[in-house]
């Protein structure tokens, strides 16, 4: 396989050893990987949130998910979401300071926007998410189980009704349907992430 898909393999397996709840998520993700295919390269996309903050928080990006990190995204294009919502001034702030870097995943997907996976898969979407400093990304909900593992940087997290902070090192298990927001302070921070089922849901913003 692929040495970055190798390297990814290895350490879905290890993180399905490690946490006991993120076995079966980990299982998923490891047995998907061994079926992607590397797409050609296409143009790589920036957005101005990468380009003021993308290099200084991969300088200090932790443990296997920073080498990870540092080994695809200069590779990778970013995208933004959510472009139904444009013209929202809460979710305009919020676009302009979030990207995603789509590393694995179906680039038949019209939802992600203009960047496209390096790798295909209709099983699994992984990929990296930047948001910067003072950013709030709303309350939202979707079908995919989704795993986040923070490289750098600190924010507050919603699951549910509980609110909590998380830096470097923390893995974040999100289960189908669990609201979830992610607000950062004076620092941007780096993810990655993993959807491990229904990779072409729609997160939807929950507005209370």
């Amino acid at each position: 396989m692929d040495p970055f898909i190798t390297d990814l393999c290895s350490f879905a397996e290890s993180e399905g050893s490690r946490v006991p709840e993120l076995e079966q998520p980990m299982a998923l993700l490891a047995d998907s990987l061994g079926r992607v295919s590397r797409l050609e390269q296409s143009e790589r996309l920036s957005l101005p949130v990468v380009d003021d903050h993308l290099a200084a928080a991969l300088d200090v990006a932790e443990g296997p998910v920073g080498d990870l990190l540092r080994n695809i995204l200069p590779d990778a294009g970013w995208a933004q979401p959510y472009p139904e919502h444009v013209g929202e001034p809460d979710m305009d702030v919020f676009r302009a300071g979030f990207g995603y870097a789509p590393v694995v995943g179906s680039p038949e997907n019209s939802y992600r926007g203009d960047a496209f996976p390096l790798y295909g898969s209709e099983e699994v979407f992984v990929g990296a998410v930047l948001q910067g400093p003072n950013i709030v990304y709303p309350s939202h909900v979707h079908r995919a189980v989704e795993v986040y593992w923070a490289a750098s940087g600190t924010a507050g997290w919603q699951k549910g009704d509980v609110w909590s902070r998380h830096g470097p090192g923390a893995t974040i298990l999100h289960e189908a349907g669990v609201r979830h927001a992610t607000t950062t302070g004076d620092e941007a921070i780096l993810m990655m992430f993993a959807w491990v089922t229904d990779p072409r849901s729609i997160p939807v913003i929950v507005r209370l």
